[in-house]
């Protein structure tokens, strides 16, 4: 049957996926070039690994529905803030050709908006306040797999959610530091202006309704 077979291989993959890509992102170090990428790309498999977890506890609970919904507003919350990430980093590597994560230091001086935008994405990607709608895709997640009864599939998720705390606040905090030498401002081309636009406001309205998203996974595609 699927809880006997797919279920623990689909959890244990979970597990894998999302603690490689922590800790592969962790060890990023912010002087080497394409770090800020790396990272992200690193953050985003970590992702796949808690997209993984609703679909490994569909095996193991009578309401498979609810699961593949939660894998699905997930699915949203995370691609609306982490294609933001990413449109901050194109901006950044206009200028920054290496783009690491230390050319972020006083990203706030250089492009307030810009350096506004990508703490809150980061935040939301840790599921950190004002970044309600990260907060709020973790915990749908990691209810699925308690109802589940994967105890311990909950208690990696936990683990790994702590690692990514780590070095996405690390990140944060370098983008409000004092900037070496004088902050040189470069405008921005208008599609990156419009992308940035668009997507800091859907992780505004879905922080302030994250709901929204859950109510569409679980009666708009079923």
């Amino acid at each position: 049957s699927y809880a006997d077979v797919w279920g623990p291989a689909l959890a244990a993959l979970a597990a894998l996926t999302m603690t490689v890509g922590n800790v592969a992102a962790l060890r990023q170090q912010a002087t080497r070039a394409y770090s800020a990428v790396r990272l992200l790309a690193w953050s985003s498999v970590g992702q796949a690994g808690y997209l993984l977890v609703p679909i490994a506890a569909a095996g193991y609970t009578d309401d498979a529905q609810k699961a593949v919904g939660s894998t699905v507003a997930y699915a949203l919350m995370y691609a609306a803030v982490n294609l933001g990430a990413f449109a901050v980093a194109a901006a950044v590597a206009r200028t920054e050709r290496l783009n690491r994560i230390s050319d972020y230091r006083g990203l706030y001086a250089r492009n307030p908006l810009a350096a506004l935008l990508l703490a809150f994405f980061l935040l939301c990607l840790a599921g950190l306040p004002p970044g309600i709608i990260g907060l709020f895709a973790k915990v749908t997640v990691f209810s699925a797999a308690v109802d589940a009864g994967l105890g311990w599939l909950a208690v990696v998720m936990a683990v790994n959610v702590v690692i990514a705390l780590y070095y996405y606040l690390q990140w944060t905090a370098l983008l409000f530091r004092a900037p070496e030498g004088e902050p040189a401002r470069h405008p921005l081309p208008a599609p990156l202006t419009a992308a940035l636009a668009l997507t800091g406001t859907l992780g505004v309205v879905l922080s302030g309704a994250p709901e929204l998203v859950l109510r569409f996974a679980a009666t708009g595609l079923f």
